[in-house]
């Protein structure tokens, strides 16, 4: 049995890590062009940036159970070891590539609230509320992201009347609002298979593209 005690020492512990190890992740550069930022839209993505940033061994086998249909499917153990040794440079390859590139966008439906005209903005729980996260429905689903600075880029600030007017009108159309994310891939979540990204632009455009405000 675990006393209480233990329990919430090994609790603090846990929070101890988690806090120093997110101290000690590498921050975005700011001065990289968004022109740079290549798009992230599957969960092969995700895959690959937790292995490339996390530190762990890498177990081919697993990956290839879940990147090879074939391999999955194989129950000849001398033909899926011939398999898994041709899917290893692909692999590395994957995994070189996500190493190098960390920085990406992502267009999400993001839900924003309706216009605060004591703030003059308009708020976005999809984007700040704390533990919200994001996959994608393939074969990494397990495999998600995170933004743990989101909170700071949640209230689009638009002071001008006629500004607002035009993002309201489109806040309330069926796929009126595209927001678009920008972020740096900084960690891994302890323990999980979590990627951790740090925004660094949100970019609030219509249906066509055209740009309506940013943060």
């Amino acid at each position: 049995p675990v006393s209480r005690s233990d329990a919430a020492s090994t609790a603090q512990v846990t929070k101890a890590v988690e806090v120093k190890k997110a101290a000690d992740a590498p921050k975005a550069d700011k001065s990289v062009p968004l022109t740079q930022y290549q798009e992230m839209n599957s969960g092969k993505q995700l895959l690959f940036s937790h292995l490339a940033i996390s530190g762990m061994p890498v177990d081919y086998a697993k990956i290839a159970e879940m990147i090879s249909r074939e391999y999955a499917r194989e129950s000849d153990e001398f033909k899926k070891r011939d398999i898994l040794a041709a899917l290893k440079p692909g692999v590395d390859k994957e995994l070189a590539r996500a190493k190098d590139g960390r920085y990406y966008y992502m267009d999400i439906e993001a839900s924003w609230e309706k216009y605060d005209f004591d703030s003059k903005s308009f708020a976005s729980p999809s984007i700040g509320e704390s533990g919200r996260y994001f996959n994608f429905n393939d074969f990494a689903y397990g495999y998600r992201l995170e933004w743990p600075n989101g909170a700071a880029f949640s209230k689009l600030a638009v002071p001008d009347e006629s500004q607002a007017r035009a993002i309201e009108a489109l806040r309330v159309k069926y796929n009126g609002i595209n927001t678009r994310i920008y972020f740096f891939v900084a960690d891994t979540k302890l323990g999980e298979t979590t990627v951790l990204g740090e925004i660094t632009k949100v970019k609030v455009m219509d249906a066509k593209g055209n740009l309506l405000s940013e943060i």
